[in-house]
């Protein structure tokens, strides 16, 4: 079997690219020129970074921003050294977390720059905001962590690579709740296209009684809300086994941690959680993390795996910025990398990358996962872990494991 290394690989997508150039679907956007000493005849790929900057996932969307970086990094040393004359840059903007920030921020990144492919943005409710622009400027949108159904939508300009669409997850969730044989649980969500779904997903294959609460998205205080949840599970409690379900994000997480340590009816049944809350962030609080290690804390994310390429990742992100990459910054990083293959194979032109990046990502082998796209442009291999607090209450420990291909939960 013949291999090719990372920079012979360049090498003949540079080879086909050129073949292809007659074949373009349109003349590409102008992009900026070249600057002050690049060789002559050099190009410049704008390649957009649409991420929260502020808000409750700022954190993440900073750590994404430097995955994508140092992905542009790497691949212009390779492209340097293959004798390319093609050229990444980036461009930026901070969708603030919102769906209409998220509309704003590509369309200033692309008005600004040309850029005909982003990275981005990070959750379904951002790339949904954003997507009617993109859909009609054929403007190619490469997210790496949306995961709300809602997104599930074919031959759009929105690919969902490596982190697979809810539906998997909220099936896993309801059968870790019959193992656990629970006969109630109680829904909190962030009323948005992710919790919408999360809940609705559970509630389809959940056979006991279910009671949701919804909350607005970037609260400031989450104390009417626990307090309806608390009510519930008191009521739910005493017709049965009862669990709570936490759907929300990290900073809203840790919000119902410190209103549930003065709950006595939160304190009193097992706690669930979606994946933003299985983050050795949430224990860094003692008292939160022996609340979640008591309430019997389970959670469903990505499981540990690693590939020939999870390891070079990590040790170039720490020696770029001094720290290890944040939670799925790895995807961003593999996002940005599918995304830039995909426009020297196809040509800076966003038509012609929607044509060709899913065969790109069909074969590309990521620092965690194999990216395989289904009908609707998302994540296809799902290998989920199962997650509860570890025994020293500062990390998460594997219990158990989903499989995508079988739908099924099997516990260690």
């Amino acid at each position: 079997m013949i291999r090719l290394s990372f920079r012979s690989m360049v090498a003949l997508i540079l080879v086909l690219t050129l073949a292809a150039c007659q074949l373009q679907v349109q003349p590409p956007v102008a992009v900026p020129q070249p600057a002050q000493g690049e060789a002559a005849g050099s190009q410049t790929y704008v390649l957009g970074i649409v991420q929260p900057f502020t808000g409750s996932l700022g954190a993440f969307g900073t750590d994404f921003s430097r995955g994508i970086e140092l992905a542009v990094e790497l691949m212009n040393a390779e492209l340097e050294a293959a004798g390319s004359n093609i050229r990444f840059t980036t461009v930026s903007a901070d969708t603030e977390g919102t769906p209409d920030g998220a509309a704003r921020a590509v369309q200033t990144v692309v008005q600004t720059s040309g850029a005909q492919v982003i990275v981005g943005p990070l959750t379904t409710s951002e790339v949904l905001g954003a997507k009617q622009f993109a859909d009609e400027n054929r403007i190619v949108l490469v997210a790496p962590a949306s995961s709300g159904p809602a997104g599930a939508i074919p031959d759009d300009y929105i690919f969902r690579v490596m982190y697979p669409p809810d539906t998997f997850a909220g099936q896993a969730f309801s059968q870790i709740a019959e193992a656990r044989e629970y006969e109630n649980v109680v829904i909190l969500h962030m009323d948005d296209a992710f919790g919408n779904g999360m809940a609705d997903i559970f509630s389809q294959h959940f056979d006991g009684t279910i009671s949701v609460v919804k909350y607005a998205p970037e609260p400031a205080d989450l104390s009417s809300e626990v307090s309806r949840v608390s009510a519930e599970v008191t009521r739910l409690s005493a017709e049965g086994s009862t669990a709570f379900f936490c759907v929300c994000f990290l900073g809203d997480g840790q919000k119902v941690l410190q209103l549930a340590l003065t709950d006595s009816a939160l304190q009193s049944v097992d706690w669930m959680g979606v994946e933003n809350l299985a983050n050795p962030r949430i224990l860094e609080d003692p008292a939160h993390a022996q609340l979640l290690q008591t309430a019997n804390f389970v959670s469903v994310s990505f499981a540990e795996s690693a590939t020939p390429n999870t390891q070079k990742f990590i040790d170039d992100f720490v020696a770029k910025y001094g720290q290890a990459p944040g939670p799925f910054t790895n995807y961003a990083y593999d996002a940005a990398n599918v995304a830039m293959i995909s426009m020297l194979t196809a040509g800076n032109n966003g038509a012609s990358v929607q044509s060709m990046l899913p065969f790109i990502a069909n074969h590309y082998i990521g620092t965690a996962v194999q990216t395989y796209l289904d009908e609707n442009g998302d994540q296809a291999v799902v290998n989920y872990g199962i997650y509860q607090v570890a025994d020293d209450l500062t990390s998460f420990t594997q219990i158990g494991a989903y499989d995508g291909s079988t739908g099924q939960v099997t516990f260690d």
